[in-house]
């Protein structure tokens, strides 16, 4: 473009519109990809602690795709979060199979397996059962002597979700189901749905599908449906539809507005459990909050007090049946205690990260005991504690003193810990869209090169692959 730029300005345009060969293109992304993968190995190697994610799916081939992310912190307590890298499993996809994966990923990216904190999945058998990868990653390295203890881990996300079944009505979800079906897969019934809903001036305008694999979507649909309870029980008399009689019924729709409520809540918890780089203590502080709330929300309940669920307020008092009501929360608690499993017995850990002014001296770790007199003594930085998030304060303030250097070796070893597999979830999100039925013939290794440059924060060093070029001569 220079020289267009000297010889033909006003062609430029005409110029920048030329596309590149297809090979072109695929020779620039290995190219790039390469260049990031050689600054990841850069980065990992600067890691003074490290923990894994893991996480199995297919693509469109179904082909086994195993994702494995990184989440390292550096001396300076700089913590970083980085795709590490997707491998095809041809064939059987058993736990030794994911483990010899894993280990290949790790001696190609020169990790010390000496530094190996957590290693965090979705709970799979062949992830963490007795012969699971994640175990046998664990048993790899106490064979190599490594005295570190390794901690599995089952996604905090995907536990929630697990506890959330608990709480389906299930007479009154699958009607519900039914009903939208029968409305929304008949052309007919939804334009004359639509029809009805723009007649009566209804806030929302239309309803929602719900997806099984797709949580939030539980949430959202029983919301719109409690939203538009008047207009499809109309609908469904007009029609003669299944189900006319249960939205004619106001007990089955004081159940329909418990588990909406009940959903919302369990929605909210959902999201804050989402996202990229969240410590593993700040999820763990949801979990244990929602546990908490659910204890209140029992002892309310069985005194009629519904300030926290406003679609039972609604109703009735008399349609709403308190033991249901009562029966679901409880439920619901006994299912979160029984979960979460592999972080619970963290949480003294978690708080000597979180609360280190407020722990008892004679519970810490004996290693950490004489730091932390020190530290819970020291009136300036008790000041400063309440002005900053842990991990700043531990980086900016606690670090430079050098004062504390047991305290800091326990601080990374937390903040580098996967609390779930949400990064892999969004990965296997891109790949499905990157691998589509259309990109259907794309090869694995040009899968992992887009996905790792769509993916990694690191940018390609533009500079050194223009310097290694060489301009096509004359003839």
């Amino acid at each position: 473009m220079v020289v267009i730029d000297s010889l033909c300005p006003e062609k430029r345009s005409a110029f920048e519109s030329v596309s590149l060969s297809p090979r072109t293109v695929c020779r620039r992304i290995e190219e790039m990809s390469a260049s990031v993968n050689d600054s990841l190995k850069t980065c990992c190697s600067n890691f003074d602690a490290f923990s894994l994610a893991l996480d199995e799916s297919t693509d469109m081939k179904d082909t086994a795709q195993l994702a494995i992310f990184i989440r390292g912190v550096t001396a300076a307590l700089q913590v970083y979060e980085e795709f590490l890298q997707l491998v095809s499993l041809d064939g059987t996809t058993t736990g030794q199979d994911i483990f010899d994966a894993v280990l290949q990923c790790v001696k190609q990216h020169s990790l010390v397996l000496s530094r190996l904190v957590c290693v965090t999945t979705d709970g799979a058998p062949a992830m963490t059962g007795k012969k699971g990868a994640a175990s046998l990653l664990v048993r790899h390295c106490e064979a190599a002597r490594h005295t570190q203890p390794i901690h599995k881990v089952h996604c905090i996300i995907h536990q929630e979700s697990l506890c959330s079944k608990s709480a389906n009505l299930t007479d009154v979800m699958s009607v519900v189901v039914k009903v939208v079906n029968s409305i929304l897969s008949r052309s007919l019934n939804h334009r004359q749905f639509q029809t009805l809903i723009d007649e009566v001036n209804a806030h929302y305008g239309d309803l929602l599908y719900f997806c099984e694999v797709r949580w939030l979507s539980h949430g959202a649909m029983l919301s719109r449906v409690c939203d538009l309870q008047q207009e499809i029980a109309t609908f469904l008399c007009q029609k003669n539809l299944p189900g006319a009689d249960n939205f004619s019924n106001p007990q089955w729709l004081a159940r329909l507005a418990l588990l909406t409520d009940i959903t919302t809540h369990l929605n909210d918890l959902n999201v804050k459990l989402q996202g990229k780089n969240i410590l593993v203590t700040d999820m763990y502080s949801h979990i244990t909050a929602f546990e908490v709330k659910l204890r209140l929300w029992e002892a309310q309940l069985a005194a009629g007090q519904f300030m926290h669920f406003p679609c039972i307020a609604a109703c009735a008092p008399d349609d709403v049946d308190l033991n249901t009501c009562v029966g679901v929360v409880t439920s619901l608690q006994e299912e979160f205690a029984s979960r979460f499993t592999g972080v619970r017995p963290l949480a003294p850990g978690f708080k000597l990260f979180t609360s280190p002014f407020d722990f008892p001296v004679d519970e810490a770790p004996a290693p950490l005991q004489m730091e932390l007199v020190e530290l819970q003594c020291n009136d300036e930085l008790k000041a400063k504690y309440r002005t900053a998030s842990p991990l700043s304060f531990f980086r900016d303030l606690v670090l430079p003193s050098n004062k504390f250097p047991n305290y800091i070796e326990h601080v990374k070893r937390i903040v580098v810990m996967f609390g779930s597999t949400y990064c892999c979830e969004q990965l296997f999100l891109k790949m499905k869209y990157t691998k589509s039925r259309i990109r259907s013939q794309l090869s694995d290794r040009h899968l992992k090169d887009i996905l790792l440059l769509s993916t990694s924060p690191i940018d390609p060093d533009i500079e050194s692959l223009l310097h290694g070029k060489q301009h096509q001569p004359s003839h």
